[in-house]
């Protein structure tokens, strides 16, 4: 299994532009709280395809993610790929 760090530095090298490199490690970020068993998250979405957008004032503000927990709260998450 690659490791973060190999991950990351693929994304970085195949990466068409900053956009991409950024989408592709939001989705890793997606992947990774969906599966981490230190969160307990019932659900992780991107907000590009959160189906309750509107139900959270529908605009971007930064947010690349949803969670919500099994509690029922929701988490916004921001994510950067700085080097």
């Amino acid at each position: 299994m690659p490791s973060f760090k190999s991950i990351l530095q693929r994304y970085r090298e195949e990466s068409i532009s900053e956009q991409d490199k950024g989408y592709k490690f939001e989705r890793l970020m997606q992947k990774f709280l969906k599966h981490a068993p230190l969160y307990d998250f019932e659900s992780v979405e991107l907000w590009s395809e959160f189906p309750y957008k509107s139900q959270f004032g529908g605009k971007d503000t930064g947010i690349d993610i949803v969670a919500k927990t099994s509690s029922g709260e929701w988490w916004a998450v921001q994510c950067e790929c700085y080097k």
